[in-house]
C-alpha cells in the first residue's frame, strides 16, 4: 500500500489524465476534475468527447476509457471514477442547446 506521499507524487493533477484521454482517445473536448477530497487515491469525474465513441453502446465508451487508466487504477492511483462519454455530434448538440 502506497503512502499518501506517494500516491501524491504518482497522481499528476487532472490535466495530466486530461492529456492522456486527448492522445489516446483523439477527445476533442475533456473535462477532468478531481473529488478527492482528503482522501487517499483520486476520486475522478470525467467528460470525454471523442469521435470514436459513434456507434459504440455505453459500456463500450466506458471501457474505452477506463483502459486509459488501467494503470493508475490498479495500482491505487484512481480509486474511483465516474465517466460521462459523448460523441461531437451529441457534444455539439448539447452545447446548442444550451445557448437557446
Amino acid at each position: 500500500m502506497a503512502t499518501t506521499a506517494e500516491l501524491i507524487d504518482r497522481m499528476g493533477d487532472e490535466n495530466t489524465f486530461k492529456v492522456m484521454f486527448q492522445e489516446k482517445l483523439e477527445a476533442k473536448h475533456v473535462e477532468v476534475a478531481n473529488q478527492s477530497g482528503a482522501c487517499t487515491g483520486m476520486k475522478l469525474d470525467v467528460l470525454v468527447v471523442s469521435d470514436l465513441f459513434e456507434g459504440k453502446k455505453v459500456i463500450d465508451r466506458q471501457r474505452m476509457v477506463n483502459a486509459v487508466v488501467a494503470d493508475q487504477l490498479a495500482d491505487g492511483t484512481i480509486h474511483a471514477l465516474t465517466i460521462k462519454t459523448k460523441t461531437v455530434e451529441q457534444w455539439e448538440k448539447m452545447q446548442a442547446e444550451k445557448s437557446s
